[in-house]
């Protein structure tokens, strides 16, 4: 037998599935043997049946976010199962919420947030994806958690232990952002009066009328995160790019700039 475990090259390809949980700062890996991944987007609306009107009027609340995940944790060794016994058990102490006494009662004093990050599929897009978990962990809280030994692979059973040769885990995750989402309407830019000054007043009003007008009929952009959806940044790049010329090459937040300025006049130059 190998005495080397042949899947560690997930690790060395950062294919691993990271926890982090925020008050306690302990955090559990796991190699990313994915048999499940999943994203759901919930429109929240509340609907009003107005008397005399065939449709009810409807309100929206917002957009919520969730993930499900489920993956296999594999023992290469007996050393191998008695280590995922303890990670398993780790990210279910991570659920768990944090207490203080007060009067000889326990009562809750922090709540069990979670940070999840998966290569570059899962992460806190305002971040990106280069850091850790800690530092661009996408935040939220695991709303369930299942832990299932695989009992037809057996178990490694030194004395009266048992320790499963395989366990699956799946995980349904509540995406708490930490920056706004959602299409942001553009404002004009008026020229600088530096500007202003060289090409003359009514030049400069007929330029800032412009400008205006453009900004009015635009349609809106994406917000101040163009990629929080790492799976959407090929898609976004291709409508900005209808916009603008000469954007093959550039970085996403410079095409999404570059959309922006094509409107707005927001590089102030060459009208």
């Amino acid at each position: 037998m190998a005495d080397y475990d042949l899947t560690d090259i997930l690790e060395e390809k950062g294919q691993t599935l990271q926890f982090y949980q925020t008050f306690a700062g302990i955090d559990v890996s796991f190699k990313a043997f994915l048999t499940q991944y999943s994203e759901s987007f919930a429109c929240n609306w509340s609907a009003e049946s107005i008397y005399g009107r065939p449709d009810p009027i409807q309100s929206f609340n917002g957009t919520s976010r969730s993930l499900t995940l489920a993956w296999k944790v594999p023992a290469f060794s007996q050393e191998d199962a008695e280590s995922n016994l303890i990670k398993t058990s780790t990210l279910a102490r991570m659920l768990y919420p944090e207490y203080t006494s007060v009067d000889n009662s326990n009562t809750i004093s922090k709540a069990p947030l979670i940070k999840l990050k998966f290569a570059n599929l899962i992460y806190d897009a305002s971040r990106g994806p280069g850091g850790d978990v800690r530092t661009s962990g996408l935040l939220g809280v695991i709303k369930s958690y299942s832990w299932a030994p695989a009992i037809e692979e057996g178990f490694f059973d030194p004395g009266n232990q048992l320790f499963p040769k395989l366990i699956t885990l799946s995980i349904g995750f509540d995406v708490l952002h930490q920056h706004s989402l959602g299409w942001e309407k553009q404002q004009a830019v008026p020229l600088s009066d530096e500007r202003r000054d060289r090409i003359g007043v009514e030049r400069a009003s007929a330029i800032d009328e412009r400008r205006a007008s453009n900004a009015k009929t635009a349609s809106p952009v994406w917000g101040p995160d163009a990629n929080l959806f790492p799976w959407s940044v090929a898609v976004s790049r291709a409508n900005t790019r209808i916009a603008i010329d000469n954007t093959v090459g550039s970085t996403n937040e410079q095409v999404a700039a570059a959309a922006v300025n094509n409107v707005t006049g927001m590089e102030n130059n060459n009208e």
